[in-house]
């Protein structure tokens, strides 16, 4: 059971480390009316708020110990790491782009 949580968790941080996408930056540049742009600042803000717990989870994953050759622990340890240090620096991404709707 970890093994399918571990391995949908890495699928999503494969597929969403992008980062920002053109689209959502797109959205603050055409957001208009104090509305709108509250619905794209909200939008992104919880965009962030995703990327940051998921950095948390793949931190506390990293911790946990599953068994098996101490070279592949080590290695899944720093992959993990990796990807929650890319999540953080995306949900900052978004977070700075938040900053720009006033």
């Amino acid at each position: 059971m970890k093994k399918i949580i571990l391995l949908v968790i890495l699928a999503f941080c494969t597929i969403s480390v992008h980062g920002v996408e053109e689209i959502e930056k797109l959205m603050v540049e055409k957001a208009e009316s104090p509305q709108e742009k509250k619905a794209v600042k909200d939008y992104i803000l919880s965009e962030a708020k995703q990327r940051k717990a998921m950095a948390k989870r793949l931190r506390k994953m990293a911790k946990t110990r599953k068994g098996g050759k101490a070279q592949t622990q080590i290695k899944h340890k720093q992959e993990m790491l990796e990807e929650a240090e890319a999540l953080e620096k995306i949900a900052k991404d978004y977070e700075e782009l938040a900053k720009q709707l006033h």
